[in-house]
């Protein structure tokens, strides 16, 4: 039995969808439609792009095949159409002279995105940008459990791929690279301890040594007779303290280019939840 088309709302609705939220993240992408005349969104989902775009752009159009998103959007004073955004652009005698694609292309295949970007760049007008956003397929989230947890999932698509695409259907492609809003980043369980052991300090579970004890019966008439061997004794330890201390910093070095490392290898692993290509049409 196929799904029915208003999975994506089940969904959603099913793992707390927050709107505020997805409005933040959104209006990373405004000023790349900024001042344009016609925005059409397709595949609109609640219409949280359409609400903050609908500050900058003189007119807003969504589209999308749920009829319980377009019924939302609606509800929240917003144009939107029921209709499959795969045949749209064939379909529409809209002009529109930006498009926006949030979370839509990785429900589609390679073939399905190519034909889907060629309609939109021969319905749009000249000098019309588009913007593609898809979840970022180098964040290690995204590629072990959230992408596979939308039923209506298809495959991932890289910012060489998106931009390969674009370049393929006639764009050209002005600006790439990930969403900063709203990536939570690695869990906090694999963030790396503070290193931070000042002088004279020592680190927890480290116990101090144990007090030097002296024989009662020690005379200092030995301590003179001995004099020589104790210089040596302390010329020796003053040494080994100074090889010491200088293996410590060069330890304490070593560490903190291990914990920058590490952090640098989280970051890149957990980098933003989503990218996006924007392409501009070309005549």
């Amino acid at each position: 039995m196929p799904l029915p088309d208003e999975i994506e709302h089940r969904y959603y609705t099913s793992q707390g969808f927050d709107p505020a939220h997805a409005r933040q993240v959104r209006s990373h992408y405004l000023p790349f439609v900024d001042g344009r005349e016609l925005l059409v969104e397709l595949g609109c989902g609640r219409g949280e792009f359409l609400e903050v775009a609908s500050e900058v752009v003189e007119r807003c159009l969504g589209v999308d095949a749920d009829p319980a998103m377009v019924e939302a959007v609606v509800a929240a004073g917003h144009d939107a159409v029921r209709a499959d955004v795969r045949t749209w652009p064939g379909e529409t005698t809209e002009r529109p002279d930006a498009v926006f694609l949030a979370h839509l292309i990785e429900h589609l295949s390679v073939d399905e995105a190519h034909e889907l970007l060629g309609g939109v760049h021969d319905v749009m007008a000249p000098g019309g940008v588009l913007v593609v956003v898809t979840p970022n397929p180098a964040c290690l989230a995204n590629l072990m459990n959230d992408f596979w947890s939308d039923p209506t999932h298809v495959r991932l698509y890289t910012l060489d791929l998106l931009a390969f695409l674009l370049e393929q259907t006639g764009f050209e492609v002005t600006e790439r690279g990930g969403n900063p809003i709203g990536s939570p980043g690695a869990p906090p369980l694999l963030a790396a301890p503070p290193v931070d052991v000042e002088a004279g300090e020592l680190p927890v579970g480290v116990e101090p040594p144990a007090p030097i004890q002296y024989d009662e019966s020690f005379q200092l008439e030995t301590l003179l007779d001995e004099t020589s061997r104790l210089r040596r004794a302390v010329e020796q330890l003053v040494h080994g303290v100074a090889t010491l201390d200088a293996r410590q910093q060069q330890l304490r070095h070593v560490v903190d280019v291990l914990a920058q490392r590490h952090d640098d290898v989280l970051a890149h692993l957990w980098g933003p939840n989503e990218i996006y290509v924007v392409g501009v049409r070309r005549p």
